[in-house]
């Protein structure tokens, strides 16, 4: 019963979406359609249909193409009915690229035709994933919002931090000191529940964050408030300061220098003076270490390391 639920419920989603699409994709403006580019477009073509590809399925949208000769044409109905410009939904390529990090690309394709009503071959899961990938940058690029703005440059403290994150990669974008180093040794598979070696097949992705942060003024009595008896632990307890309009900068490709590079430029935007307290969490390596000292030095910052 669960399975019929499952599947005769997305086909009638699916029949709604398409009805949808075509009752909205189908109707016409006005006879003449001007762009942004200030090009009249006169000319209308009906029941252009591309695809919609999302987990209730694909539906065709047909819609009243606007062109005029030399120039692109516009399909003015496609913002009015959220269609993607990628032909995927957006929930259908996040659920691509999540199951791309952990399988292959035929498992990709063959667990969206177990788990959803839409159908994907092999070779176009590769795009999907790329797509989403270079959103991260887009993502990364966005600045503050404008609400946190001013809270985030009058902060009297800038908490830089640096770290690495390992992660399993596929065979194909494996290096060659990696690529011969796994073959050297023989895998074996995990016995019982054991977890799967991953040696070997992992490379070093750089996380970088800024948080602007008030100053969290202590007192001895805070500091030994853990070593204190409970009946001397006062029941009022002052809140530690939050951080606002914190950053994050994730990448694998990019080198550690580039990502804190990007940081550094974020935090002396907020703190061009800079009139602010800068701070960084290390781990002990020797080499970021140095990296930061040096960072600090080139930048005419003066930065606390913890």
């Amino acid at each position: 019963m669960e399975a019929s639920l499952e599947t005769d419920g997305r086909a009638r989603l699916r029949l709604l979406r398409h009805d949808s699409l075509d009752h909205h994709g189908a109707a016409r403006l006005e006879d003449v359609v001007c762009g942004a580019d200030g090009v009249v477009r006169s000319h209308q073509r009906d029941h252009m249909e591309p695809g919609d590809t999302s987990v209730c399925g694909a539906v065709r949208l047909a819609r009243t193409g606007e062109s005029q000769r030399g120039v692109t044409r516009l399909f003015p109905r496609d913002a009015q009915v959220n269609l993607p410009a990628r032909g995927s939904a957006p929930r259908w390529q996040q659920r691509v690229a999540a199951q791309a990090a952990k399988m292959a690309w035929a498992a990709v394709a063959n667990d969206l035709a177990t788990e959803t009503s839409g159908r994907l071959g092999t070779a176009q899961v590769e795009p999907i994933v790329c797509d989403a990938a270079q959103d991260c940058d887009a993502f990364d690029a966005q600045p503050c919002s404008p609400a946190l703005q001013p809270h985030a440059q009058a902060q009297p403290m800038q908490g830089l931090t640096c770290d690495g994150k390992g992660g399993v990669m596929r065979p194909a974008a494996w290096r060659d000191a990696t690529r011969q180093q796994a073959e050297a040794r023989a895998q074996q598979a995990p016995r019982g529940g054991a977890p799967q070696d991953t040696s070997n097949r992992t490379r070093l992705a750089t996380v970088a964050g800024l948080e602007p942060i008030d100053r969290h003024r202590r007192s001895a009595q805070t500091v030994a408030r853990p070593f204190a008896p409970w009946r001397l632990v006062p029941t009022q307890r002052q809140a530690a300061p939050t951080p606002m309009g914190t950053k994050r900068w994730a990448s694998l490709p990019k080198p550690r220098k580039a990502v804190m590079e990007t940081a550094w430029a974020a935090g002396l935007r907020r703190d061009p003076e800079p009139q602010a307290a800068w701070g960084g969490v290390v781990d002990g390596d020797p080499t970021q270490i140095d990296s930061r000292a040096k960072a600090a030095k080139a930048h005419g910052v003066s930065v606390v390391m913890i």
